[in-house]
């Protein structure tokens, strides 16, 4: 869903440019027990034709699958970004999640 909104709200100014949403994706993503991340593995596996999935692919591939992409360099530029975020195993962990 984060990632719908995020597409949504990429160039809306009025929005803050999706930064918010980029920031609560990175903020899920680094909540995920290993439990929940082998669920969502295996869920994603099951969908990956699903069109859901395929479009989330598709958001992730074209604007969070290198750090000068668009996703991440809204993610950095927002208020509550810091150094010490793990981007490279963010951009890893949602490549693998959504088969990019």
């Amino acid at each position: 869903m984060k990632l719908f909104a995020f597409r949504d709200r990429r160039k809306d100014q009025d929005k803050e440019l999706g930064r918010h949403h980029a920031l609560d994706l990175y903020s899920l993503i680094s909540l995920i027990s290993e439990t929940e991340w082998q669920e969502c593995l295996e869920f994603s596996r099951r969908l990956k034709a699903g069109p859901v999935l395929v479009e989330a692919g598709k958001i992730v591939s074209e604007n969070f699958s290198d750090e000068d992409q668009l996703g991440i360099l809204r993610l950095r530029e927002h208020a509550y970004f810091r150094p010490g975020f793990q981007l490279t195993e963010f951009i890893s962990i949602l490549k693998e999640l959504f088969g990019v």
